[in-house]
């Protein structure tokens, strides 16, 4: 998933020679308090209302306000994690996407990466998520696949984390069913550390038990 398939087409870039007064009006109007802004079809930057609100000049062209824009951006060939990763680095929520003559295409904004994420990686199929510690010298992605294929169950998505404290790696795996029981237990046999588990099911059937005691407190 690329780039320009995450593009929000609805929120226009500002101009550098929109004043201030405008471009509040359009962070109001899109609900945002960053947008981009171009020169021509170049992009130039963007813009933050705390920037434009500290300038005291909302009657001024945007070129005259801001002294430096930021430039958080990705290319047309960005994949969605170099667009999360721009979002993490410039601590943005919008990241603009140019071509490489560095003219403004579109922006992502935060909710629609996050939404393209979940699709991508699975996190809205049903299943049951299980989080393992092992040593680095020891994780080999074919091994845990196997041992989850072996209770007839698939891996949807994996995360692969290395705790810089305890220098272990920390595993993150969501498999395609909810009955995850065999699956636990077939790690803990092949000596790996299950940190926690997370079963829909189980979670369901507490949050019905306490729906159900309450409904009985509230009949006492």
């Amino acid at each position: 998933m690329i780039a320009p398939n995450l593009i929000s087409d609805a929120i226009q870039p500002l101009h550098t020679d929109d004043s201030g007064e405008d471009a509040l009006l359009k962070m109001r109007e899109y609900n945002l308090n960053q947008l981009p802004v171009v020169t021509g079809r170049a992009y130039t930057g963007i813009v933050t209302l705390e920037e434009i609100v500290h300038s005291k000049q909302l009657q001024r062209p945007l070129l005259e306000i801001i002294k430096k824009f930021r430039q958080p951006q990705v290319l047309t060939t960005a994949h969605i994690f170099d667009v999360m990763k721009a979002a993490v680095e410039y601590n943005v929520r919008i990241v603009p996407v140019v071509n490489e003559e560095q003219t403004y295409i579109g922006l992502v904004t935060a909710e629609s990466c996050l939404r393209s994420f979940a699709v991508l990686n699975s996190l809205t199929e049903p299943g049951g998520t299980i989080e393992l510690e092992i040593e680095k010298k020891d994780y080999r992605v074919s091994e845990l696949a196997r041992i989850v294929e072996e209770n007839e169950a698939e891996i949807l998505c994996l995360y692969s984390h290395r705790n810089p404290e305890t220098h272990l790696m920390e595993i993150t795996i969501k498999v395609n069913t909810t009955d995850i029981s065999a699956i636990v237990s077939s790690f803990e046999r092949y000596n790996y550390e299950v940190k926690s588990v997370y079963n829909e099911v189980e979670y369901s059937e507490d949050l019905k038990d306490r729906y159900d005691a309450l409904m009985r407190y509230l009949n006492v």
